[in-house]
């Protein structure tokens, strides 16, 4: 954590595709007054210049901006103010020599990164002193440690030296004085941000009762709340803190008065106690559930405060889409529940946040093929979707439909019935060139999952553009619209998928043949190959890449089936015609890297020249004894796609064809 962060940061949420990011660590808290909370306008940083004191910190999914700190380069020269005024009014003894020096020895010390236990512990002597004569002065001095504690170096020293649990007994004792107790709350959140032995202590049996308390009371709910999101934040050992913990919260967001600001910090706490199973169960069997779809509901017609209630709700549908995920979620709401209920009707608002929130709970609910069929059969839920996606909503809006839609999918059954529903025109229309990246990887994604043992879809996929023979649409199809996606977008994931349905495809043709007429098979099979010549280049770059070697499989397998039939074979004779693909072909087939002619390279078994590196490296996760299996497997594909290639008798270059001979006789 950077130095100089502040406890009361808004975590914007996650993104809602899922994909991995940062998990936003705690933050510390300057000074305010103790019985109002902090204005946005005067708290709020976005600049890395600002150095005023009271300027709050966020973190913007990962993108930390703190302000400097010139008062944690003098902590002790601030401390010896405040203990110069107490010892003259007679409330402390400071007993120790040349006081005055160390405490400025020890500021020099801090800026060369050295830290001073023992003046620390002379501190909290005089702490106990200022507390045992009631000195005013307590409160500044709390105020100076809370800031130092800011700095992550000084939070161990801080309980080394006995000062985390001063304050913490502190809080036990003063809890009437609002004064004391704020920045008392200061300091425990700041030194207790991101450092595990801290946060042991605050939430022993002796302290937290206490913490909770002051949530529960509401006086410095800005200030609260924060402290125990840095104690529960990513922390693990929460066995202390009650099971009702997170219904304590919640009741706290139904509070009449309660500010946005507050509401989002209460929901992020939230979050971070739904990370372990007990509270969860609580969540769930206590409704919060349906406390929380409540509060996603109300509207502010001042434009400043809907703002921020639209991130808290954004907050709030990550928290909804995480818990759907469980399987005690499952089991408490039904797709007949009432909370089932309001999220089906949410698909029908033209509110762009409510129907994230449906598409995400109930896309997670969508885990069984059961569930599946009655939302489909029974709820007709298909149809709500693809009707959303058909108005080509936001990009959120759009990215949470097709998740949904795509488990909506997976039963056998239920692929017939969306694809009948014009399905696969209404996913084209996302491949376009104005469409983000990740709504068309999306938008693949549900096509590849209708197609998977969807032969009646992969007719749709084939169907012309137009019904008109003299139009130029008509020579078309919406697979051809999914191979222009494919020559023009850069995006990798996007690419991978759109080979990976061509694979569907091929997959669903070689199984549905056995139970299809001839004439039925070969229609198929010359409207896929004869309108589509490019058919084979997606596979081929599966091949081509090394980083997924499960990926790099599929195209193997792929290829092999395409190249069956006779027109499928010249397709992919096409393909290995160029020399690159053709020395990824030889390189696989003899395990040898390939030289510039496409032949093998003497005296080198290193692997494919395409990539030097094992071709288990990467973000792959493929031990090295799968790689092997496969790299067998892939080289068993290969020669099938030889033989295949030969028996069909294709025309090809005659060097071409020696060659996939000698490979040949090695089958």
């Amino acid at each position: 954590m950077e130095q100089g962060k502040d406890i009361s940061k808004v975590l914007l949420p996650r993104k809602l595709d899922h994909q991995p990011s940062t998990s936003p660590k705690s933050s510390v808290l300057h000074t305010h007054g103790a019985s109002t909370p902090p204005s946005t306008e005067s708290s709020l940083s976005l600049s890395k210049n600002k150095t005023e004191q009271d300027t709050l910190a966020f973190s913007l999914n990962g993108l930390t901006i703190t302000p400097k700190l010139p008062m944690a380069e003098r902590m002790f020269a601030s401390l010896g103010v405040v203990f110069q005024h107490a010892y003259e009014e007679r409330e402390i003894e400071l007993g120790l020599a040349g006081w005055n020096s160390r405490l400025l020895r020890a500021d020099e010390l801090s800026r060369q990164g050295d830290r001073d236990i023992e003046v620390l512990r002379w501190v909290h002597g005089i702490l106990d002193q200022m507390l045992d004569s009631h000195s005013e002065d307590l409160i500044e001095a709390a105020n100076i440690l809370a800031n130092g504690a800011r700095d992550e170096t000084w939070r161990l020293p801080f309980e080394q030296a006995g000062i985390l649990s001063f304050f913490l007994r502190l809080l036990t004792v003063e809890k009437e004085d609002e004064d004391i107790v704020a920045p008392c709350l200061r300091f425990i959140g700041n030194a207790c941000a991101d450092t595990d032995p801290n946060r042991e202590q605050a939430i022993a049996p002796e302290y937290l009762p206490s913490l909770i308390d002051e949530v529960n009371r509401q006086r410095l709910l800005f200030i609260a709340v924060p402290v125990i999101y840095n104690i529960c934040n990513e922390y693990d050992d929460l066995a202390e803190c009650p099971d009702e913990s997170v219904r304590t919260l919640v009741r706290l967001l139904e509070e009449p008065d309660i500010e946005p600001t507050s509401m989002l910090q209460l929901v992020n706490t939230i979050g971070v106690f739904l990370q372990q199973d007990r509270f969860q169960r609580d969540f769930i069997e206590s409704d919060c559930v349906s406390h929380l779809l409540e509060l996603l509901l109300p509207v502010n017609d001042d434009l400043e405060m809907e703002e921020e209630l639209s991130t808290f709700r954004s907050a709030t549908n990550q928290i909804l889409s995480d818990i759907s995920a469980t399987g005690a979620f499952a089991n408490k709401y039904t797709v007949r529940s009432a909370v089932v209920g309001t999220l089906v009707q949410w698909l029908s608002t033209s509110r762009a946040q409510l129907r994230i929130c449906s598409c995400l709970t109930l896309g997670n609910l969508a885990r069984s093929d059961p569930v599946c069929r009655d939302m489909v059969s029974r709820l007709d839920l298909h149809e709500r979707l693809l009707e959303i996606l058909q108005d080509q909503p936001s990009v959120q809006v759009s990215y949470a439909a097709l998740g949904f839609l795509r488990n909506l999918a997976l039963p056998t059954e239920n692929k017939s019935i969306i694809g009948s529903q014009g399905a696969v025109k209404i996913i084209s229309e996302f491949w376009s060139v104005d469409v983000t990246p990740q709504v068309q990887h999306a938008s693949v994604g549900l096509l590849r999952q209708l197609l998977n043992g969807s032969i009646s879809n992969v007719r749709w996929l084939l169907d012309s553009l137009s019904s008109d023979p003299e139009s130029p649409a008509y020579e078309k199809t919406y697979l051809s619209l999914l191979l222009l996606l494919f020559g023009r977008t850069d995006d990798v994931a996007t690419r991978i998928e759109t080979g990976r349905t061509v694979a569907t495809i091929c997959r669903c043709i070689s199984s549905s043949s056995r139970g299809l007429p001839v004439e039925s098979t070969s229609a198929i099979r010359h409207r896929l190959y004869g309108m589509h010549a490019d058919i084979a280049r997606p596979l081929a770059m599966m091949i081509s890449q090394s980083r997924f070697p499960i990926i790099r499989s599929e195209g193997w397998f792929a290829l092999a089936l395409m190249a069956r039939s006779r027109e499928g074979s010249a397709t992919v004779s096409d393909v290995f015609q160029q020399l690159e693909t053709f020395g990824i072909l030889v390189s696989t087939i003899t395990g040898q890297s390939t030289t510039g002619a496409g032949v093998p390279a003497a005296n080198n078994t290193t692997g494919h020249s395409r990539d030097n590196s094992d071709s288990s490296s990467g973000s792959s996760g493929v031990r090295s004894d799968q790689i092997r299996e496969m790299q067998a497997k892939d080289r068993e594909n290969a020669l099938v796609l030889v033989n295949e290639l030969l028996t069909n008798s294709v025309r090809v270059d005659s060097i071409f064809v020696d060659l996939l001979r000698d490979f040949s006789s090695e089958a």
